[in-house]
């Protein structure tokens, strides 16, 4: 049976975040949006039977040249491949149309990898998964001028800049993206040396729990031990807290972050998230 395909901006909100509510076969990126927020960008689009929701999918940019799925929903009715065959070809035009180079995706699931390497998509990456206890950290040696700080609204360029000079494209967050960690963030920090900012972290929590979000310094500085004050600073503010458990996600592929968390006592779960991209 024939649907239509929508823009999610011309449909009723209560209408989609019913959908999105209900008991539906669903993929959530791992986003600082939530879905509900996603309905008035370019790439978020509705497929339609009768006029009822049977599907949602939301491809948008994080960067000019890189976009990410952020969420696919379903019916549970069988006709899921076909909902998501005509939804990305949608989204897919809208992203060439922006000028978007690169589509990602995080694979959490057998059906979505299924869905995804039917339209052509390839393993890009994993995205693995780190945990300490806190205990006390060696300090690592750093330049004695090096201060720590709490990071202010008014450090955002600063910051973005760092983000854009340290991530390639596809691990790059757009500025809409950091404040949105930034508001959302228990303790924000930043590095800061001969009157430059030179490294950021921002780091979340949840009772006894933390999660570091985001850790970039500028490239100019990196491996003089930068980050590794950063995480320590982050994990003396927040265990004075109360906070006792930590965790932080990086890319397999991103040796040299490992390796720093490594040093300050995390280590890997069996919690590997695979990675797929696709050229557009």
């Amino acid at each position: 049976m024939p649907f239509q395909i929508r823009s999610c901006s011309d449909l009723s909100s209560f209408d989609l975040a019913r959908f999105l509510n209900a008991n539906n076969l669903s993929f959530n990126n791992l986003d600082w949006f939530s879905p509900n927020e996603r309905f008035n960008e370019p790439g978020c689009f509705a497929a339609l039977e009768d006029q009822q929701i049977k599907a949602l999918l939301s491809a948008t940019p994080e960067c000019p040249e890189v976009a990410w799925l952020r969420f696919f929903h379903a019916e549970r009715d069988g006709e899921y491949a076909r909902y998501f065959k005509a939804l990305f070809s949608e989204a897919k035009n809208v992203l060439q149309g922006l000028g978007a180079q690169s589509f990602f995706s995080l694979v959490p699931y057998d059906w979505l990898e299924r869905l995804l390497r039917s339209e052509g998509f390839k393993p890009t990456d994993t995205i693995v998964t780190l945990q300490c206890n806190f205990s006390e950290v060696s300090h690592a040696k750093v330049d004695p001028g090096l201060i720590i700080r709490q990071m202010t609204y008014r450090d955002m360029a600063a910051v973005e800049a760092i983000d854009t000079s340290a991530f390639e494209p596809a691990w790059q967050l757009n500025r809409s993206s950091l404040v949105k960690t930034y508001h959302l963030s228990t303790w924000h920090s930043v590095a800061i040396l001969e009157g430059e900012i030179i490294g950021y972290q921002m780091s979340t929590s949840t009772f006894d729990s933390a999660h570091l979000a985001r850790l970039a310094v500028d490239p100019r500085w990196q491996r003089r031990g930068v980050g590794h004050r950063l995480v320590e600073d982050m994990l003396d503010t927040l265990s004075a807290i109360g906070v006792s458990s930590y965790s932080v996600n990086t890319q397999a592929s991103n040796h040299q972050s490992i390796s720093l968390y490594h040093s300050l006592g995390f280590e890997r779960e069996d919690r590997d998230i695979l990675v797929m991209s696709l050229k557009l």
